[in-house]
């Protein structure tokens, strides 16, 4: 009994001090500053083969080398002391996940008072991990809970006091392209919706540690909203200091809308039909008051979009994160004429800090999401011209 509580406790302290994919890659980059090529491809290997966020490009760099060495596979094996076939292939299965809290505050023109909520959420994300040569597969599936606190008094949530949300992904990555594949399936209530995903990027080219290419984006929910995006793309990745991504190109979004035109018609004509039916049989007020006719179109916005996060990640592990979304959008479609004269601004902004500690992540952000319509003189009053929604975010992720 000793010897086995002797051996959980040292298989307890490899897995916790053991070293994570950003040291090893900060490793292998002290080898290389240094000239020790050797080592520094050694370590770069080690880096490749632990979980984390660097594995492509760890591969890329590995490859790189071993073109401008004249080494192949088998070369690199005997070098690192792995065999040629571990390096072809493996498979590894890891449980992501987060737990946090969203403290909200929402805003908008004519509001005397914000409204405040919260959204307090758990997520759960098993996934396999099997790279085959230069391709990476990942299989992933997700769990994700939400219960809204003082959902009530809080419209803007326009949603139930919790929902449930179950997904699958499948991701590949590999010679400098990266397809992302999704589906969610929520559950509101008694409310029922899906959603589709799918990501395309290309590089075009790398350059040190940076990486520019091209991105096609496109979303599909059944219950309402869609939109594809082309996009341009930066990225800078490093185990410390500068990290970065930026995209821009257009956005394409279409999204149900009310056809308030027709409904404020269909008001006039009831209410005018009435008295003229009260008119004749004045006793008689059965049917005064018809229910209107509620008609929706489809709203569709075109117009460019910048997205973008920048961060800087310290040798104690602490990291601090700004990102900015904006969007300006054009309405070319909707239920009227007037409808097609709407302008959007969309605009998101925040700041995250985060420590890493061992295999988790702990944070601390704010958040802001500012929406501005320019509208014809009909619109004014039933679109609020501004509005704002705050969050204060605290929570805890993990990749084990």
């Amino acid at each position: 009994m000793q010897r086995f509580l002797c051996l959980m406790v040292l298989m307890f302290a490899t897995v916790l001090f053991a070293e994570t994919q950003e040291e090893a890659y900060y490793r292998a980059m002290k080898f290389e500053e240094a000239g020790d090529i050797p080592s520094a491809l050694k370590a770069f290997e080690e880096a490749a083969a632990l979980p984390g966020p660097y594995t492509e490009e760890l591969r890329g760099i590995i490859r790189d080398y071993n073109a401008a060495l004249g080494k192949s596979d088998a070369d690199t094996a005997n070098l690192t002391g792995y065999s040629a076939d571990s390096l072809a292939s493996s498979w590894e299965f890891h449980v992501a996940g987060e737990i946090g809290l969203y403290g909200m505050h929402y805003k908008e023109t004519g509001m005397d008072e914000g409204e405040k909520g919260g959204d307090l959420f758990l997520n759960v994300n098993p996934y396999f991990d099997f790279v085959s040569g230069s391709w990476s597969h990942t299989f992933a599936a997700s769990v994700q809970g939400d219960y809204f606190l003082n959902n009530d008094e809080m419209s803007v949530l326009d949603t139930n006091d919790w929902n449930l949300t179950l997904g699958l992904e499948y991701t590949l990555m590999g010679r400098g392209l990266l397809l992302d594949l999704g589906y969610d399936f929520n559950i509101e209530g008694n409310e029922l919706s899906s959603d589709f995903f799918v990501w395309v990027e290309k590089d075009l080219f790398r350059f040190e540690k940076q990486r520019v290419g091209l991105v096609a984006w496109a979303f599909y929910r059944t219950s309402g909203p869609m939109s594809f995006a082309f996009y341009a793309s930066w990225h800078r990745t490093a185990a410390e200091g500068l990290n970065g991504t930026v995209y821009a190109g257009a956005k394409f979004e279409a999204d149900s809308a009310f056809d308030y035109k027709s409904f404020f018609r269909s008001l006039v004509y009831d209410v005018d039909s009435a008295y003229m039916d009260s008119a004749k049989t004045p006793y008689d007020t059965t049917g005064m008051f018809k229910e209107p006719v509620y008609r929706m179109a489809l709203g569709k916005w075109f117009g460019p979009v910048f997205r973008s996060k920048l961060s800087y990640k310290f040798k104690n592990k602490l990291a601090l994160e700004a990102k900015m979304n904006l969007f300006y959008g054009f309405a070319v479609d909707g239920p009227d004429e007037d409808y097609k004269k709407l302008k959007r601004f969309n605009g998101l902004w925040g700041l995250m800090l985060s420590w890493k500690h061992w295999k988790m992540s702990y944070y601390l952000g704010l958040e802001r999401n500012y929406k501005r319509y320019f509208m014809p003189r009909f619109y004014r009053g039933i679109y609020p011209e501004s509005s704002t929604l705050t969050q204060l975010k605290l929570g805890v992720k993990w990749d084990l």
